[in-house]
């Protein structure tokens, strides 16, 4: 395998070299043998380097250092997408498709299609016909369609809380109403609740949506477990719409199991949704696909109408060319998560490390769903809540509707300069959690855990 070459983007953007440098240093106080440098690891890519995402825009980036100012910000870890460069073939194919002067409409061709079916089939040992297969901008959008084709006027769609954010967003804008499902945490694993759900399916309710794995809390759902929800769906002939997008991400020891895979009558009912975006960084290239095996769920999706069956030209070439090339990248990616999944737990559970902090490894995914239920007892009361509000209010930003969760968010911000996500965007069983992203140099984490665990050791 051959390593990255290139200038690194730092010499790229002066205004990144004082957020390079502070992820650079990395801190000492932690005791853990295991937080040097992996030195150019995972068989020749080099996920140790820092590389700057600073000047383009970046969401998880320049937004927040827009928000809060670049001496606040030393390491975002909110937003999931990856900070590490992308994978060299990805890079060339795109410098190769720039170099043709001319970008105007294009089909998408049968080699497109082809590399997502064998994708499918040598990763999850699926078959995914060509014939089965739409494609989309983002994943949202074909939900959207199929949430309008599928659910009556003003329906309930269900969602199993903890659960992405953006589930809420799309459920509104298919003119339908939110209808939380919650989990149960036990042991360090979130369950679906089934028999709170089946009170909650009725006449108005014609779709579920999977998060499989799930986003924010990293369970990969079992055949079991699956089975167990399909068969309730089906007795009531809910869709269970497979969100799946994080399906590459599985740590050691676990086991993605695609809901269509576990039987012919579960994937008749159902409808699949992936996007290389999590999985290779793509977020920005704008491209997605789902499929299902049932021609009536697909002709009612496209009657739904949200979804955009074209393809960013650049988005079309990064995600054959990744699905193509890129299968050993994405395990050593995968490895490399893991490893930093492992630091995490190892940190958070060395005695005097981040006190009001509770954390157990995920199955799945790259986020780590912390239980900062302690620490907000201590940053989180009426007092720090009424400043909370007030500067939101002088900032000119939303003040109404204010959580703990994100004055918790804000107080991390503040004394840390680590950016998590604040968990009252994940619906009911939420309370008291943060979402971190540990797709990062394994430097930037131990910057985070550091800087944190200094930040909670000055309350004494």
């Amino acid at each position: 395998m051959k390593k990255f070459k290139g200038t690194n983007r730092r010499n790229f953007m002066k205004g990144a070299a004082g957020v390079t440098a502070l992820l650079s240093a990395a801190g000492t106080s932690s005791a853990l043998a295991m937080g040097q440098s992996r030195g150019g690891s995972s068989k020749g890519y080099d996920f140790d380097e820092i590389y700057s995402r600073i000047g383009v825009n970046s969401v998880k980036w320049d937004n927040a250092i827009r928000r809060y100012g670049k001496d606040k910000i030393t390491v975002p870890m909110g937003i999931a997408d990856l900070d590490f460069r992308q994978h060299p073939a990805v890079v060339k194919a795109l410098q190769n498709r720039a170099t043709y002067d001319n970008y105007g409409y294009e089909t998408l061709p049968s080699s497109y299609y082809d590399a997502i079916v064998n994708w499918n089939k040598d990763r999850y040992g699926i078959e995914v016909k060509r014939e089965w297969i739409r494609n989309s901008a983002a994943l949202k959008p074909g939900m959207i369609s199929s949430m309008r084709g599928l659910n009556p006027a003003k329906g309930k769609v269900i969602l199993q809380t903890p659960t992405y954010s953006g589930f809420k967003g799309a459920v509104s804008k298919a003119g339908m109403r939110v209808e939380m499902n919650p989990m149960k945490k036990i042991d360090g694993r979130w369950h679906m609740d089934l028999e709170d759900l089946a009170e909650r399916l009725d006449y108005e309710t014609k779709c579920l949506i999977l998060c499989n794995p799930n986003n924010p809390s990293g369970e990969c759902w079992t055949a079991d477990e699956l089975r167990a929800l399909g068969d309730l769906c089906i007795s009531r002939g809910v869709t269970v719409l497979a969100d799946e997008i994080h399906c590459d991400y599985v740590n050691k020891g676990h086991k993605f199991v695609p809901y269509s895979s576990i039987g012919e009558k579960y994937a008749e009912t159902s409808i699949t949704y992936r996007s290389p975006s999590k999985t290779f960084g793509h977020a920005n290239l704008k491209v997605a696909y789902f499929y299902t095996q049932n021609q009536d769920l697909m002709d009612a999706t496209m009657i739904g109408g949200g979804h955009d069956a074209g393809c960013n030209a650049f988005g079309l070439i990064a995600c054959q060319t990744a699905f193509e090339e890129g299968a050993e990248w994405v395990d050593d990616v995968a490895e490399y998560v893991d490893s930093n999944f492992d630091y995490l737990v190892e940190y958070v559970n060395t005695a005097g490390n981040l006190s009001g902090i509770e954390y157990s490894k995920p199955e799945g995914t790259y986020l780590a769903w912390l239980d900062c239920n302690g620490l907000m007892e201590k940053v989180s009361g009426p007092e720090q809540m009424r400043a909370y509000h007030d500067a939101q209010r002088d900032a000119g930003r939303r003040h109404s509707g204010l959580t703990r969760e994100g004055c918790m968010g804000e107080w991390i911000v503040q004394n840390s300069g680590v950016q998590l996500n604040s968990g009252s965007s994940y619906g009911i069983g939420s309370d008291g959690f943060m979402r971190m992203n540990v797709a990062v140099p394994l430097s930037s984490l131990k910057t985070a855990l550091d800087s944190l665990n200094t930040a909670i050791k000055k309350l004494g």
